[in-house]
């Protein structure tokens, strides 16, 4: 029993330490004369764990969400105005010996020789979301919401046990959660 608790303990510590983590940096909204523009910039970190299972040949897709929600009262859930995602495939490939980003809203690949110069480039800022200022009331009031996390639907069967058990294994449960900013007309 007492090897029990401390090998309960020690995993606990363990997963306190690890560093796998997406977040988000320098949200904005744009304001111009028809348009708002929801733009972010996000940071990833991948565990040592993740980038070897890229090395194995198992792609990782990640996804920016933007929303404009109209604010409601607290009994009701918020309607979503609009609604985009921008997906990242992240792949390793072994015969080149690098790693392969493609963008699937624009279609744009690039290859880079380390998994930094890769994350770099998702990290780029991101103009994902333009909302005519004529689709929304001025008697409403609207918040943008942001997030970023791994698709965990896109990942095959052989890594799911991890996704479900994100104690023992935070590393696969990469999600920024989602960042609201107030949207003032």
């Amino acid at each position: 029993m007492v090897w029990l608790r401390s090998l309960l303990l020690s995993s606990l510590i363990w997963c306190q330490t690890a560093t796998a983590e997406i977040t988000i940096t320098q949200p904005e909204i744009l304001d111009t004369p028809q348009h708002y523009l929801i733009s972010a910039q996000f940071s990833y970190k991948l565990e040592e764990s993740v980038v070897d299972a890229l090395k194995n040949g198992i792609p990782i897709v990640f996804i920016a969400e933007y929303a404009i929600e109209e604010v409601t009262p607290i009994w009701d859930k918020n309607r979503v105005i609009h609604h985009v995602e921008h997906r990242f495939v992240l792949s390793y490939r072994e015969f080149t010996n690098r790693f392969y980003l493609i963008s699937l809203n624009n279609n744009t690949h690039g290859t880079y020789d380390t998994i930094e110069q890769a994350l770099e480039r998702m990290e780029q800022r991101h103009d994902a979301l333009s909302v005519k200022k004529d689709m929304l009331s001025p008697k409403k009031e609207y918040q943008a919401k942001i997030r970023a996390s791994l698709d965990e639907s896109a990942l095959p069967g052989l890594i799911q046990p991890y996704l479900y058990t994100p104690y023992l294994w935070p590393e696969w449960k990469l999600d920024s959660g989602w960042h609201t900013l107030s949207l003032t007309l």
